[in-house]
């Protein structure tokens, strides 16, 4: 039985323009240069303290849980919106009797009001975020997440898939022996993403990946 574990920000929720203009928003306070869409997209990784060093910001100078706070407010006030195809994809998931849950670094009541305001919950068994704004790793979170699933559904052998739009979702499959499928229409340039792992372009090629069989890793 296929079960998905897909990635919010970047993935889900198109929300790469919203975090980049939030990044420019600082960067302009700091008396520094805009980053373009492309430097994002070919830089920007987890953790994400190296790339705001190279983004300009004196990191040895500020206090960094002050700068995710300012990025967090400056993020909330960017449009943002659901990937084109993506509560589509969520539904098809679902009438296909696939199990769905949602895995982020973002920390745990943002991410919850963030996926209730979108119109999103009712989709997910679980719904993990993390609990810091410190934008390191979600490695811990999954692990908790996977055990999760595991309880939930005894003695079924699971394919698990790992849906998202950063190299660092494939690095949280690897440690727990899943598939990954990845997105490039998220943070991430596809040039990135596709020597790593088969990556579509829209939620529904990602979907269509993580519904073939053909290259499961079953666990119990």
């Amino acid at each position: 039985m296929t079960y998905i574990v897909w990635d919010w920000n970047g993935t889900l929720l198109d929300d790469t323009a919203a975090a980049l203009a939030a990044l420019n928003v600082m960067l302009s306070r700091r008396g520094k240069r805009p980053i373009s869409h492309e430097f994002y997209k070919d830089r920007f990784a987890f953790p994400v303290r190296p790339f705001y060093r190279e983004c300009g910001f004196e990191l040895e100078r500020e206090d960094w849980d002050a700068i995710a706070v300012e990025y967090h407010d400056a993020y909330a006030m960017q449009p943002r919106r659901m990937a084109n195809g993506a509560i589509d994809a969520l539904e098809r998931a679902k009438t296909l009797g696939i199990g769905q849950s949602l895995l982020s670094a973002l920390r745990q009541d943002k991410l919850e009001r963030d996926v209730a305001s979108f119109g999103a919950a009712g989709y997910f068994e679980f719904v993990r975020g993390t609990d810091n704004l410190d934008g390191s790793s979600k490695v811990n979170a999954a692990v908790r997440l996977a055990e999760s699933i595991r309880s939930a559904h005894p003695g079924d052998s699971l394919d698990l898939v790992f849906v998202g739009d950063a190299i660092h979702d494939k690095e949280v499959a690897d440690v727990l022996n899943a598939r990954c499928i990845l997105f490039g229409g998220g943070s991430h340039a596809t040039w990135r993403l596709s020597p790593l792992a088969p990556t579509g372009e829209s939620i529904d090629d990602v979907l269509d990946m993580a519904i073939d069989h053909g290259f499961g890793r079953m666990i119990a």
